[in-house]
């Protein structure tokens, strides 16, 4: 039987206070009036409502105790999650060859406050929330070289899409509408001064139509898929074309959104290429070798002096506090929301670098501590402790229960930035010592005010005399909130039965969720579903259906989010389940309606509220019967729609009401069938209000 939590005392005001005056004859037999007038009954009455808020707190367990509870058992609340953004660099002068931008170089973006709602303006205008900063990733060296032209060769025929390049215009085939063999994608470059020979990053924006979004099997990681094509780099010397030295390609063959890394030729000449005969540039191309694209890749953008930048603020040398000698100290951090992740190009710096195991030789043990050192760096976080031979790396662990009384070992809670040492038996205690414990690196920030909108990261708090202006061309993504104790309250349960393994198709709706890095709002399992052949039932298979965190009328998952999803899943499916993820499916919904308005009604407003219940009755966010989500498959019921609109206020009767779903029209008090893996979305309604005649 289910375990119900036990109600201590459920006595109310009335039956104390009744109880207490029962028993005046018994300890005091002098005390004969018992009217509510007396004095003394007045007491009683104060003592019983005394008594029922001791009761009331009693049976109430306050939130901080949950909270110990849930730490208790393992479950904590997820912390904020930085946003991420593309940051584009412009130069100060054409004359410049190239510009170094140092990794973590700032850049702020205002955030203001929300506007002022109608129902209580403010006389005040808005006041400027504190800037989000953000830091790049990596070093970039900035060209001072202008990508003046882009042009694609199909095989036969030179296209020039140097405007539909620009952000904001229109996308266009990398290759050709048929990307055949040999075609190419070739970039001319404009300078004053040769063209640098040094690290050169493309930002290439690959077009995804959301329409076309297709689900992602999940059997193997994304690094180990095979590109869809041969593609190579070149550059032209005047004379031929010759391979580029490329660094890294993140496009997977121009497939994915990415950067290009790759090094600069010094041989390159300026000349004239293809359709563009009125000026002279230096050129690169994409060379397509062989074609073995499904399809022909579509790009919105290449660009370059592009960079990565995350919105959180680094930390370096900083002193939290000097050791006592005592077990189980704490140490708190300045900041809080501690980053749980190194920059991408101080992880790829050290992981080639190998790692040295641990080794009792003496010879060693300066060796051991750099590699000691470099393992906590990728995890983003790096504390040092000096009892008296000099600072030494200490390793970050989740709890002393495997921890040797010499282990130097601390457990980080990243939400609060509370440090903790050991007991001597758990985990090693430091040493007393005056402002010895030092945190060398650390990263915090997070949050969703920093999804800021295109255009919003423009203020360069990192000298760099060489830029002029700095923007992000397309808005930051990714930023989350704390999780908020309700939501860990309700996850709770579900992570303990979850137990970190997917069998169930609620584990899987449930790990899904919990995809760190994305913010997915609703999961829907299908098992025994194939998206190939949806008819059939295919032993072994599941289909995940995630719906993001968004705005949209109709929230379409992308495809990163689609394999983020996949590479957590994965980890920790069956060896013997097939898992695919994919974007959910819609069917469109209006709704139209004859509505008769009470006399005293705005029609106007009317019309406006049922629109407004509508779009939210039907949202696959906020919709249903709950306001958790239109249900996967959930039919439209008349009846429910009617209720919706009826409630509004200022409606006095329905003459007519009709749904359509898809162009086609119900008929009178008829129902809508939903396919069991669609929702549905609504994007305009057909609402007339009349007054009553």
């Amino acid at each position: 039987m289910p375990l119900e939590a036990p109600n201590l005392d459920d006595r109310r005001f009335a039956e104390i206070f009744e109880e207490a005056r029962s028993l005046i004859p018994r300890y005091a037999p002098e005390w004969t009036d018992h009217n509510l007038s007396d004095p003394g009954i007045t007491l009683l009455q104060l003592f019983s409502w005394l008594g029922e808020m001791l009761l009331f707190r009693l049976n109430r367990v306050p939130e901080r105790n949950y909270i110990k509870f849930l730490q208790l058992i393992g479950v904590e609340q997820k912390p904020a999650f930085p946003a991420r953004a593309e940051l584009t660099f412009t130069l100060a002068s054409p004359d410049l060859t190239s510009a170094i931008i140092p990794q973590g170089t700032r850049v702020g973006a205002a955030v203001q406050a929300p506007p002022p709602s109608a129902v209580a303006p403010s006389v005040l205008p808005p006041e400027p929330e504190e800037a989000v900063i953000f830091e790049t990733d990596e070093p970039l060296i900035a060209l001072g070289a202008v990508l003046k032209a882009v042009q694609v060769f199909d095989g036969a025929n030179y296209f020039d899409y140097t405007q539909a390049n620009n952000v904001g215009g229109e996308h266009y085939a990398a290759f050709g509408p048929r990307a055949s063999d040999n075609s190419a994608l070739l970039l001319g470059f404009a300078s004053n001064n040769r063209f640098p020979a040094v690290e050169i990053n493309l930002l290439v924006r690959v077009f995804v139509d959301p329409k076309s979004t297709r689900e992602q099997s999940c059997e193997l990681p994304e690094a180990k898929v095979r590109p869809p094509a041969t593609m190579v780099w070149e550059y032209w010397n005047g004379s031929e074309w010759r391979k580029l030295n490329v660094l890294k390609d993140e496009t997977r063959a121009l497939t994915k959104s990415g950067h290009i890394y790759f090094r600069g030729p010094k041989d390159i000449i300026k000349d004239s290429v293809g359709a563009v005969t009125d000026k002279r540039l230096f050129w690169l191309r994409a060379h397509l070798v062989r074609s073995q694209y499904e399809t022909a890749p579509e790009l919105e953008a290449v660009l370059i002096n592009t960079v990565r930048a995350t919105a959180v603020v680094t930390v370096r040398d900083e002193v939290i506090g000097s050791s006592n000698g005592q077990p189980n100290q704490a140490f708190r951090l300045l900041n809080a929301s501690i980053f749980a992740q190194a920059p991408r190009a101080v992880e790829e710096r050290l992981r080639e670098k190998p790692m040295r195991g641990r080794s009792p030789a003496e010879a060693e043990r300066e060796l051991l501590d750099q590699a000691w050192r470099e393992r906590e760096l990728i995890k983003g976080f790096l504390l040092e402790v000096n009892e008296g031979q000099g600072p030494l790396p200490w390793e970050e662990v989740e709890d002393f229960y495997n921890s040797a009384p010499d282990d130097r070992h601390y457990v980080l809670n990243r939400t609060t930035g509370e440090i903790r040492f050991g007991d001597g038996e758990e985990g090693r205690i430091p040493l007393a010592g005056l402002n010895n414990i030092i945190v060398r690196y650390y990263r915090h920030g997070g949050g969703a005010r920093g999804n800021v909108g295109a255009g919003a990261i423009t203020d360069l708090q990192t000298a760099v005399s060489e830029v002029d202006a700095v923007t992000n061309l397309w808005p930051a993504r990714g930023g989350t909130d704390e999780e908020p104790v309700a939501e860990a309250k309700a996850r709770a349960p579900k992570e303990l039965k979850a137990r970190d393994r997917a069998v169930t198709p609620q584990d899987f709706e449930f790990l899904a969720r919990q995809t760190p890095g994305v913010h997915i709002r609703r999961a829907h399992a299908l098992a025994l579903h194939h998206p190939e052949f949806p008819e059939v039932e295919v032993p072994g298979v599941i289909t995940v259906i995630v719906v993001p965190e968004s705005k949209d009328a109709k929230p379409v998952s992308s495809a990163s989010t689609m394999q983020a999803v996949c590479a957590h899943l994965n980890q920790r499916r069956l060896l013997t389940t097939e898992v695919f993820v994919a974007p959910p499916q819609y069917k469109q919904v209006k709704i139209e309606a004859a509505v008769i308005a009470k006399a005293i009604a705005n029609p106007a407003e009317v019309k406006t509220r049922i629109e407004q219940a509508l779009n939210i009755y039907l949202h696959p966010l906020t919709g249903g019967a709950d306001g958790q989500g239109w249900p996967m498959g959930g039919d439209v019921l008349f009846s429910e729609v009617f209720r919706v609109v009826l409630q509004i206020e200022g409606v006095q009767t329905i003459e007519d009401l009709r749904i359509v779903v898809e162009g086609q029209r119900q008929g009178r008090c008829e129902s809508a069938k939903i396919p069991r893996d669609f929702l549905v979305f609504s994007d305009g309604h057909d609402i007339s209000v009349v007054f009553t005649s």
